[in-house]
Protein backbone atom coordinates (compact mmCIF):
# COMPACT_ATOMS: atom_id res chain seq x y z
CA UNK A 1 0.00 0.00 0.00
CA UNK A 2 1.25 3.48 -0.81
CA UNK A 3 0.14 7.01 -0.11
CA UNK A 4 -2.13 8.78 -2.57
CA UNK A 5 -0.49 11.51 -4.61
CA UNK A 6 -1.58 14.47 -6.64
CA UNK A 7 -0.66 12.46 -9.72
CA UNK A 8 -3.24 9.81 -8.74
CA UNK A 9 -5.89 12.50 -8.51
CA UNK A 10 -4.83 14.09 -11.80
CA UNK A 11 -4.95 10.71 -13.57
CA UNK A 12 -8.39 10.07 -12.08
CA UNK A 13 -9.62 13.44 -13.31
CA UNK A 14 -8.23 12.86 -16.82
CA UNK A 15 -9.88 9.41 -16.96
CA UNK A 16 -13.37 10.88 -16.79
CA UNK A 17 -14.43 8.34 -14.14
CA UNK A 18 -17.08 9.32 -11.59
CA UNK A 19 -15.37 8.10 -8.43
CA UNK A 20 -11.81 7.67 -7.22
CA UNK A 21 -11.69 4.68 -4.89
CA UNK A 22 -9.15 2.82 -2.81
CA UNK A 23 -9.41 -0.93 -3.31
CA UNK A 24 -8.76 -3.59 -0.69
CA UNK A 25 -5.50 -4.29 -2.56
CA UNK A 26 -4.38 -0.70 -1.92
CA UNK A 27 -4.84 0.55 -5.48
CA UNK A 28 -6.30 3.91 -6.44
CA UNK A 29 -8.81 3.31 -9.22
CA UNK A 30 -11.31 5.46 -11.09
CA UNK A 31 -14.71 3.81 -11.49
CA UNK A 32 -18.14 4.75 -12.80
CA UNK A 33 -20.85 5.39 -10.22
CA UNK A 34 -22.91 2.56 -11.74
CA UNK A 35 -20.39 0.01 -10.49
CA UNK A 36 -21.32 0.78 -6.88
CA UNK A 37 -23.93 -1.69 -5.66
CA UNK A 38 -25.26 0.42 -2.81
CA UNK A 39 -26.01 4.07 -2.22
CA UNK A 40 -23.14 5.92 -0.62
CA UNK A 41 -22.96 8.90 1.65
CA UNK A 42 -20.23 10.70 -0.25
CA UNK A 43 -16.49 10.69 0.10
CA UNK A 44 -14.74 8.28 2.47
CA UNK A 45 -17.64 5.81 2.62
CA UNK A 46 -16.87 2.11 2.29
CA UNK A 47 -19.12 0.56 -0.35
CA UNK A 48 -19.58 -2.72 -2.16
CA UNK A 49 -19.13 -2.98 -5.89
CA UNK A 50 -21.28 -5.07 -8.20
CA UNK A 51 -18.53 -7.72 -8.25
CA UNK A 52 -18.69 -7.98 -4.42
CA UNK A 53 -15.42 -6.17 -3.70
CA UNK A 54 -15.29 -3.48 -1.05
CA UNK A 55 -13.76 -0.09 -1.81
CA UNK A 56 -13.46 3.23 -0.05
CA UNK A 57 -14.66 6.24 -2.00
CA UNK A 58 -12.01 8.94 -1.85
CA UNK A 59 -13.19 11.55 -4.30
CA UNK A 60 -16.16 12.24 -6.54
CA UNK A 61 -15.55 13.85 -9.89
CA UNK A 62 -18.32 16.34 -9.14
CA UNK A 63 -16.27 17.71 -6.22
CA UNK A 64 -13.59 18.78 -8.69
CA UNK A 65 -15.81 19.89 -11.56
CA UNK A 66 -18.42 21.58 -9.38
CA UNK A 67 -15.80 23.66 -7.65
CA UNK A 68 -17.40 23.21 -4.22
CA UNK A 69 -14.37 21.71 -2.54
CA UNK A 70 -11.62 23.70 -4.28
CA UNK A 71 -13.07 26.56 -6.36
CA UNK A 72 -9.67 27.09 -8.00
CA UNK A 73 -9.04 23.44 -8.85
CA UNK A 74 -9.23 23.88 -12.63
CA UNK A 75 -7.18 26.18 -14.79
CA UNK A 76 -8.65 28.22 -17.67
CA UNK A 77 -8.26 25.24 -20.02
CA UNK A 78 -10.23 22.98 -17.65
CA UNK A 79 -7.21 20.97 -16.48
CA UNK A 80 -6.67 20.11 -12.84
CA UNK A 81 -4.00 22.34 -11.27
CA UNK A 82 -1.16 20.07 -10.01
CA UNK A 83 -0.66 22.00 -6.75
CA UNK A 84 -4.38 21.68 -5.98
CA UNK A 85 -4.23 17.93 -6.75
CA UNK A 86 -1.34 17.62 -4.27
CA UNK A 87 -3.33 19.48 -1.62
CA UNK A 88 -6.35 17.25 -2.26
CA UNK A 89 -4.15 14.18 -1.82
CA UNK A 90 -2.93 15.42 1.56
CA UNK A 91 -6.48 16.14 2.74
CA UNK A 92 -7.80 12.81 1.49
CA UNK A 93 -5.07 10.99 3.40
CA UNK A 94 -5.64 12.94 6.62
CA UNK A 95 -9.44 13.03 6.53
CA UNK A 96 -10.35 9.81 4.75
CA UNK A 97 -7.73 7.15 4.22
CA UNK A 98 -6.06 7.23 7.61
CA UNK A 99 -9.26 7.46 9.71
CA UNK A 100 -10.85 4.77 7.52
CA UNK A 101 -7.95 2.41 8.10
CA UNK A 102 -7.95 3.18 11.84
CA UNK A 103 -11.66 2.31 11.99
CA UNK A 104 -11.05 -0.94 10.08
CA UNK A 105 -8.18 -1.85 12.41
CA UNK A 106 -10.34 -1.17 15.45
CA UNK A 107 -13.19 -3.27 14.04
CA UNK A 108 -10.76 -6.08 13.24
CA UNK A 109 -9.35 -5.91 16.78
CA UNK A 110 -12.85 -6.11 18.27
CA UNK A 111 -13.71 -9.09 16.05
CA UNK A 112 -10.43 -10.82 16.95
CA UNK A 113 -11.01 -10.25 20.68
CA UNK A 114 -14.54 -11.65 20.41
CA UNK A 115 -13.25 -14.68 18.50
CA UNK A 116 -10.49 -15.15 21.07
CA UNK A 117 -13.04 -15.08 23.91
CA UNK A 118 -15.18 -17.62 22.08
CA UNK A 119 -12.14 -19.83 21.42
CA UNK A 120 -11.20 -19.68 25.10
CA UNK A 121 -14.76 -20.55 26.11
CA UNK A 122 -14.77 -23.53 23.75
CA UNK A 123 -11.33 -24.65 24.95
CA UNK A 124 -12.55 -24.64 28.53
CA UNK A 125 -15.71 -26.53 27.54
CA UNK A 126 -13.48 -29.13 25.87
CA UNK A 127 -11.30 -29.41 28.96
CA UNK A 128 -14.34 -29.88 31.20
CA UNK A 129 -15.81 -32.50 28.84
CA UNK A 130 -12.52 -34.44 28.70
CA UNK A 131 -12.29 -34.26 32.51
CA UNK A 132 -15.79 -35.74 32.76
CA UNK A 133 -14.81 -38.59 30.42
CA UNK A 134 -11.74 -39.37 32.52
CA UNK A 135 -13.81 -39.35 35.71
CA UNK A 136 -16.29 -41.86 34.31
CA UNK A 137 -13.60 -43.91 32.55
CA UNK A 138 -11.77 -44.34 35.83
CA UNK A 139 -8.43 -42.78 34.83
CA UNK A 140 -6.84 -40.27 32.53
CA UNK A 141 -5.22 -43.12 30.59
CA UNK A 142 -8.57 -44.78 29.97
CA UNK A 143 -10.08 -41.42 29.00
CA UNK A 144 -7.24 -40.80 26.56
CA UNK A 145 -7.85 -44.17 24.91
CA UNK A 146 -11.61 -43.55 24.64
CA UNK A 147 -11.08 -40.10 23.14
CA UNK A 148 -8.16 -41.18 20.94
CA UNK A 149 -5.99 -38.42 22.43
CA UNK A 150 -2.43 -38.39 23.66
CA UNK A 151 -2.07 -38.93 27.39
CA UNK A 152 -0.25 -35.60 27.70
CA UNK A 153 -3.13 -33.76 26.01
CA UNK A 154 -5.62 -35.29 28.43
CA UNK A 155 -3.37 -34.41 31.38
CA UNK A 156 -3.17 -30.77 30.23
CA UNK A 157 -6.92 -30.55 29.66
CA UNK A 158 -7.75 -32.02 33.07
CA UNK A 159 -5.29 -29.63 34.70
CA UNK A 160 -6.87 -26.70 32.81
CA UNK A 161 -10.39 -27.69 33.91
CA UNK A 162 -9.29 -28.06 37.54
CA UNK A 163 -7.49 -24.70 37.48
CA UNK A 164 -10.57 -23.04 36.06
CA UNK A 165 -12.82 -24.63 38.67
CA UNK A 166 -10.43 -23.54 41.43
CA UNK A 167 -10.37 -20.01 40.02
CA UNK A 168 -14.17 -19.87 39.92
CA UNK A 169 -14.39 -21.16 43.49
CA UNK A 170 -12.15 -18.30 44.65
CA UNK A 171 -14.17 -15.68 42.78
Amino acid sequence: MRAITGTDISEFFKSGADLLVLTAAGEFVGIDAGEVEQQHEGAYAFVLLEDGGEVQILLERSAIVGGDWFPDALDDAGALVPAVADEMAELITADGILPGRVAKAQAATEAWEAAEQEANRLALARAVAVTEVTAFAGSQSAGARLLDLDQSTVNKLVKKAKASAAGQARA
